[in-house]
């Protein structure tokens, strides 16, 4: 069965928590959040979705939290990679994430499925009417910069966010 993607299931559970331990984001991801998933899946699914949990920013700030829906890429019962789509933008994601946001688990990379998910979330922004998207990166992050470019990105600027060694990359596509 090829990759689909799919609602944060507690079948893929177990992939996802070994993705988180084997680099899924650029930052680590904090050793609470990885046991949360791994033993109360629930509970972590509704910490995920809580809007009315602040955001702790790279500078120590936080912010609130927009309205996200996650998807997962899987294959059979295998976790892959995430996807975020942002229908609203706060200051912060105008900066730094934007509307679409992917990750794919450390293992799985260099296979394309970081296209296939920005691809997908691409028509479902199209869908949803926006008109174009935001999408960011790292400076340095080489394929996803010849993912987003690949999509029909274009570089707007590049950004210094405080408490981040690398300029952030932002691009629009049009829909």
């Amino acid at each position: 069965m090829p990759p689909r993607l799919a609602d944060p299931d507690i079948r893929y559970r177990d992939g996802f928590v070994a993705a988180l331990r084997e680099g899924l984001h650029l930052e680590p991801a904090a050793e609470e959040d990885i046991r949360l998933a791994e033993t109360d899946f629930g509970g972590w699914l509704a910490k995920r979705n809580d809007l009315t949990r602040a955001v702790v920013l790279p500078d120590g700030r936080q912010v609130r939290k927009v309205p996200q829906r996650d998807f997962w890429l899987v294959a059979e019962e295998n976790f892959l990679g995430v996807v975020s789509f942002r229908p609203q933008l706060n200051d912060h994601l105008m900066k730094r994430g934007g509307n679409i946001g992917y990750a794919v688990r450390a293992s799985a990379r260099r296979k394309g499925y970081g296209r296939l998910m920005l691809g997908l979330m691409l028509d479902y922004a199209r869908k949803a009417g926006l008109e174009k998207v935001l999408i960011t990166c790292h400076d340095e992050n080489a394929g996803s910069i010849k993912i987003i470019e690949g999509a029909g990105g274009v570089l707007q600027d590049k950004v210094n966010i405080a408490g981040l060694a690398l300029p952030e990359r932002r691009y629009w596509i049009a829909l």
